[in-house]
């Protein structure tokens, strides 16, 4: 399904942005287009004029965006028993909420830090 399909997902009452994507790129895929944030900006959020330019500078497509420039915050994440690395929860514990035209992530993210080179 791509996002520009009359039936593509719409976003759930108060669902962030980071959390949108992250559900229908899981769901649908992704186009590696900036599509799936945009879609969400014209549904909830359309004078936020600036979320596109935002989204680009995570990654661009709803992959990147979730794979790459957001992640999980500490409170999110679980721990493998066996290695003691944290990571992603199988089943995510859904959005913690927005305002009805927010185009900002939930407590749930954060920004991913930037590497620096050595």
């Amino acid at each position: 399904m791509l996002p520009t399909d009359p039936d593509a997902p719409e976003p759930y009452p108060d669902e962030c942005v980071a959390c949108y994507l992250r559900r229908v790129v899981a769901e649908h895929g992704c186009d590696h287009t900036p599509a799936w944030g945009e879609r969400f900006r014209d549904l909830r959020s359309p004078t936020a004029h600036s979320l596109v330019r935002r989204l680009d500078a995570l990654g661009g497509c709803g992959c990147a965006v979730v794979g790459r420039g957001l992640r999980p915050v500490r409170e999110v994440m679980v721990r493998d028993l066996h290695t003691d690395e944290l990571e992603e929860p199988e089943r995510w514990p859904g959005c913690a909420g927005v305002g009805p035209t927010s185009s900002r992530p939930c407590r749930h993210w954060e920004r991913r830090p930037r590497r620096t080179g050595a």
